[in-house]
């Protein structure tokens, strides 16, 4: 039976996705290219880690810092959580290439929407590889390696992706291609700034097979105090089965080079081979985040500076695309 196995299972890569001059990180590109080598080196400390290189003459002076090992592919943008493969078991492992469109049209995405193909051809050869039509991002799904799926319907039933009439269209998808048994769907939760309509990873997270993260609502008085405090209530609902785990919220990141709102959150981590790397953002909240996972749940927590990545509406998870172990 197909299944979609959980983060906190062994990992044999962790991908990343390496900045390029004619992107979308502008100002902040040098800051940016100096976070993901930071970031990536520390990951490679228990999984290795691939950087996916689009443009060399960038990449050239910060070659000699990175720790891991290079993939050169052309790529628009960084976020290989939602472009790259999303790996399932069947009778063997299996190589999802699903569609990316720029989260719903809003971004050119054909380079980004060739990495899967590529990443199989050169580093998987041997692994299946089932191409699909319709679109889905790894940012917008979540699995506690049972079958049960998390997502959220803003996503899922957005406009500009499969224009789905409603939740059982949207669950065939889940059903056929991942395996699910359960899908759990939640309606509220979406930050300031995200362009990705409302993707789980940055709101609600398995830690474990009993256990979910979510992030709690901002003070009174927020803007989106009302929406996370209708999540919250909706989590503690659905989800009622396993135990609950309030991260803290951010407080309000705004941008150093416009001042708009940034979708900061730390549920936008990245578990791997028994670590939990956590975005921080330099602000007081950081040691808060620290210490509630520390306490829930039984990982290295380590923190990684995502300021310069939120810049551009996404943070660590976002940055990420990890391959399990292939049984």
């Amino acid at each position: 039976m197909r299944r979609l196995p959980a983060e906190w299972e062994s990992q044999q890569m962790v991908f990343c996705c390496f900045p390029r001059r004619e992107g979308d990180w502008g100002a902040v590109l040098e800051e940016a290219s100096a976070a993901m080598i930071e970031a990536a080196n520390r990951i490679h400390v228990v999984c290795p880690v691939t950087l996916i290189v689009s443009d060399r003459e960038h990449f050239a002076a910060y070659a000699a810092d990175f720790h891991g090992s290079v993939l050169e592919l052309p790529a628009d943008d960084s976020w290989i959580r939602d472009s790259g493969p999303i790996t399932v078991f069947d009778t063997g492992p299996v190589l999802l290439d699903f569609t990316f469109n720029g989260w719903g049209g809003k971004f050119d995405a054909h380079r980004d929407n060739a990495l899967p193909a590529g990443i199989h051809r050169h580093l998987f050869p041997t692994a299946a590889y089932q191409r699909i039509e319709e679109v889905l991002e790894g940012g917008s799904i979540e699995s506690d390696g049972r079958g049960t799926i998390l997502t959220t319907t803003r996503c899922l039933l957005s406009d500009g992706r499969n224009d789905y009439p409603d939740r059982t269209a949207a669950e065939r998808l889940l059903i056929t291609t991942l395996g699910a048994r359960r899908v759990i769907w939640l309606d509220h939760g979406e930050l300031i700034g995200d362009d990705t309509d409302a993707h789980i990873d940055t709101v609600a997270r398995f830690l474990d097979a009993e256990t979910v993260a979510y992030v709690g609502p901002p003070p009174a008085g927020d803007p989106q105090y009302d929406d996370f405090v209708a999540m919250r209530e909706e989590i503690r609902q659905k989800l009622a089965d396993y135990r609950l785990v309030e991260l803290p919220w951010t407080g309000t990141i705004t941008s150093r080079i416009d001042g708009h709102q940034l979708p900061a959150s730390y549920a936008n981590f990245l578990i791997s081979n028994g670590s939990l790397f956590l975005p921080v953002y330099g602000v007081p909240a950081d040691a808060e985040a620290i210490a509630v996972l520390e306490a829930a749940a039984d990982y290295r927590i380590v923190p990684v500076n995502c300021r310069p990545f939120v810049e551009q509406h996404g943070a660590l998870h976002c940055l990420t695309m990890q391959i399990p172990e292939f049984p």
